[in-house]
């Protein structure tokens, strides 16, 4: 018998999407400034990372302990106008001493390429925060950077929630690539603070070192930090 316009073959019939499977479909957001500031700052500290691993060991080392040496000799200079100033890394840690404190040697078991931040403290009681500091940072190209800054406090303000803060400021003295630092440059800026430091505790007045500071150098950065009233 032909085949005529009759009924059509049975075909099957399309379901309707089931709505959990359709809710469940993953759907891709838009990127936002998050992802993009995130991937570039793991960026940086990769790139960082692997410019510490190719850095002259050897060069930080030197440098390190030349500088240890130089912060040992200030203290040893305020010390004879009874100053006392603390130094970190402790001296007990680097030298070995055979007639304190002048007397002594570098000890060659210690691990100077290791130190990241040296610091000079004032221990005098009017000299409350200021303290010499010099560490190491990497910039946003990770390359290492060696940064020398003075720091004292600059007065104290009262906040409702944390109470009484200090207000510290800091003057960069020098701040330079590791591979482009010049001991002749530091130790002209180091050598300007300490005769300013050293006069400031002559006239028992911490503003003739503050001052010269504000006029001769760069502002760092300015911090609160937790005061100690009673």
């Amino acid at each position: 018998m032909p085949r005529g316009r009759g009924k059509k073959e049975d075909q099957p019939v399309p379901l309707p999407p089931d709505e959990d499977e359709e809710t469940s479909t993953a759907v891709a957001l838009p990127e936002d400034d998050f992802l993009a500031s995130l991937r570039e700052e793991l960026t940086h500290t990769q790139q960082a990372t692997v410019a510490r691993a190719e850095e002259d060991p050897s060069r930080r080392a030197s440098l390190n302990r030349r500088l240890l040496q130089d912060l040992w000799e200030v203290h040893n200079i305020f010390e004879d106008i009874s100053v006392h100033l603390t130094l970190e890394p402790s001296q007990t840690l680097f030298a070995t001493f055979t007639e304190f404190p002048l007397k002594w040697a570098f000890k060659e078991t210690f691990d100077f390429g290791a130190v990241q931040v040296m610091e000079l403290k004032d221990r005098a009681p009017s000299w409350l925060g200021s303290a010499l500091k010099t560490w190491y940072y990497p910039d946003a190209k990770g390359r290492s950077h060696l940064r020398m800054i003075f720091e004292w406090c600059e007065g104290e303000t009262y906040h409702k929630y944390s109470g009484w803060m200090r207000v510290i400021r800091q003057a960069v003295l020098y701040d330079e690539p590791l591979e482009e630092v010049s001991l002749g440059d530091l130790h002209k800026s180091l050598k300007d603070l300490v005769v300013s430091w050293y006069s400031s505790h002559l006239k028992a007045d911490p503003t003739v070192l503050t001052e010269h500071l504000k006029q001769h150098y760069p502002k760092g950065a300015t911090e609160t930090k937790e005061s100690y009233r009673a």
